[in-house]
């Protein structure tokens, strides 16, 4: 998000001449979804513009895409939902236009614009609601089958991804003062000695992070947002899923996570030596990139919302609490 937009507007991510309410019309049109009832953003995240959408036929999600992302972005991220769901994996799905396409393409400023609908899943975010022991194994089971994709895909560039952390601070170190540098240096140099590429490879999810989870009412997990799926070391993916379930807990409510999350990934696919031996110091990169984002959206960009300064803090707080941390079990 460049600085002259603002952190409220979600719809300013979208490149279009249209109006939001235009283009929900166009979306139910195309995707027969009946007459609107009632349209409210989702402010979570920062990359698509997602609208709850409520209408005569029932409630669905609208995803705009962002100017950013390619139509390949966008057709592989799609992609990644239909084989997530062919492995048993509970995404959101996928609803098809009126002429079988999973995306609707319309003119856009500068490049064509992309929207797709979602069925709608009813359920609260793992921020606010108990995560219990079986829904660590479950989440462990989906990322492990995710890692059973070994199709390439290009890469994609996630500014708050561990993957991108030593060019992130390099852009943004000078949101940054001098002791917080001091701070952020160490953990970058480390993560840079790392060869990922020597490491197993696969499709990644790459944000299993509380947020992206949802929870019914009866205990049903859906995995949210792929957006930053990428093709990359395996790995990763355990680590912002340790990290981002592990912070504001006891030592020995972070030894059971761990241990849970170790063992359910590792009865679908084991995880090797060598992941296991880096993945504190890519925690702690998971932490640095929180806060490198963060604090360049804060006070380069001005963006003062709950959100940015939550994901700030959670930076700040797990680079504290893993900083002693050598050995993850």
């Amino acid at each position: 998000m460049s600085s002259h937009k603002n952190p409220h507007d979600i719809f300013s991510r979208v490149d279009t001449t249209l109006t939001l309410s235009q283009l929900l019309d166009l979306a139910t049109n195309a995707y027969n979804l009946g007459g609107i009832q009632k349209s409210t953003p989702i402010l979570t995240g920062y990359q698509d513009c997602n609208i709850d959408l409520e209408t005569s036929h029932g409630r669905f999600v609208v995803k705009i895409f962002s100017s950013e992302k390619t139509k390949q972005r966008i057709s592989d991220v799609l992609a990644g939902y239909i084989s997530c769901r062919k492995l048993g994996i509970n995404v959101p799905l996928l609803r098809e236009t009126t002429g079988k396409q999973t995306h609707l393409e319309l003119s856009g400023v500068a490049h064509p614009l992309y929207l797709s609908v979602f069925e709608y899943f009813e359920g609260k975010p793992l921020t606010k609601t108990p995560v219990t022991t079986e829904d660590l194994i479950a989440i462990s089971g989906m990322i492990a089958k995710i890692h059973q994709l070994h199709k390439p895909i290009p890469n994609y560039y996630d500014t708050l991804g561990i993957i991108s952390v030593a060019r992130e601070y390099k852009n943004k170190s000078e949101a940054l003062s001098s002791d917080e540098q001091t701070k952020i240096v160490p953990v970058i140099n480390k993560f840079q000695r790392i060869n990922l590429k020597a490491l197993p490879q696969s499709i990644i999810h790459g944000t299993p992070e509380k947020e992206n989870i949802l929870k019914s009412a009866g205990g049903e997990l859906c995995l949210l947002d792929l957006g930053c799926m990428d093709y990359n070391a395996s790995v990763l993916d355990i680590a912002v899923f340790i990290a981002n379930f592990t912070l504001y807990v006891s030592e020995e409510k972070r030894a059971h996570i761990i241990r849970t999350i170790i063992d359910a990934y590792n009865a679908i696919r084991p995880i090797t030596p060598a992941e296991m031996t880096i993945l504190p110091a890519l925690i702690r990169a998971q932490y640095a990139a929180y806060i490198i984002g963060m604090s360049f959206r804060m006070r380069r960009e001005h963006d003062m919302t709950k959100q940015t300064q939550t994901w700030l803090d959670r930076g700040w707080d797990g680079l504290r609490s893993y900083a002693a941390v050598r050995k993850i079990l």
